[in-house]
């Protein structure tokens, strides 16, 4: 794809085998991090994600975790060329070894867990090997990602936020409840006006934290004469340049 310009960052991903789509968009822009001290930013891929909640919240240290050499390459060219260079960390590392250090809390904020992970299951895998650890996830994948936060999150603001195919929610909501996790916030996607969601936007806390009922709403992208949404609009107009 090249070089994908939003209103106050670009992003190269041309060395990565996953390209810049809705998805990371959307978890970009909905993800809260209000009284956050950190956040990880769990398969950063070309950093399109950190530098999102970079521009959104002006107070936080931004650490993106991604495995793939190449993807980190570029994550590390797009955050220093952007304005939050002195925010955002790019770690070569895999995620599934890696943990944060006490820095990671120093501000003394809570910890913000934002993901957009590789969630296909089908044994089909892409000839290419990098696209196929992107999408497929090897040892990472939307499972591996709720055990993995639910062993970092001890803060009782601490949260995990991601995004997954909406058919996997029984699923998901297992998982929720093996690891003592609990959602806050759901928001289903759905394409076009009329049609089932595709996309599910979850927020999730240690369950013992959690004292209210999850949130729920909908968010349509594409109204049914083919325009976006009023609220698709609110909600990505501060990146998209033509929003």
């Amino acid at each position: 794809m090249g070089v994908f310009r939003f209103k106050q960052f670009s992003v190269d991903d041309s060395g990565s085998a996953m390209k810049i789509g809705t998805d990371g968009v959307l978890l970009g822009a909905w993800a809260r991090a209000a009284g956050c001290g950190t956040v990880i930013d769990v398969g950063a891929g070309t950093g399109l994600i950190a530098l999102m909640m970079a521009q959104r919240y002006d107070n936080i240290c931004v650490k993106g975790i991604e495995l793939d050499g190449s993807a980190c390459h570029d994550a590390r060219s797009n955050v220093a060329l952007s304005p939050w260079a002195d925010r955002i960390e790019i770690v070569h590392d895999d995620v599934l070894a890696w943990r944060p250090d006490e820095n990671s809390r120093m501000s003394g904020g809570a910890l913000c867990i934002v993901s957009n992970p590789p969630f296909f299951t089908e044994q089909l895998r892409s000839p290419d090997s990098a696209r196929a650890l992107a999408r497929h996830g090897g040892g990472f994948c939307v499972e591996s990602l709720i055990e993995w936060a639910s062993g970092i999150m001890s803060g009782p603001d601490d949260a995990l936020s991601f995004i997954a195919p909406a058919e996997r929610d029984d699923e998901i909501q297992y998982l929720f409840a093996l690891h003592r996790l609990a959602p806050v916030r759901v928001t289903d996607v759905v394409s076009r006006e009329g049609r089932a969601p595709v996309r599910r936007l979850y927020e999730v806390g240690c369950d013992s934290n959690i004292s209210q009922p999850c949130s729920r709403d909908t968010l349509v992208i594409r109204t049914a004469d083919g325009n976006y949404s009023p609220e698709y609009i609110s909600l990505t107009a501060p990146f998209y340049i033509n929003l």
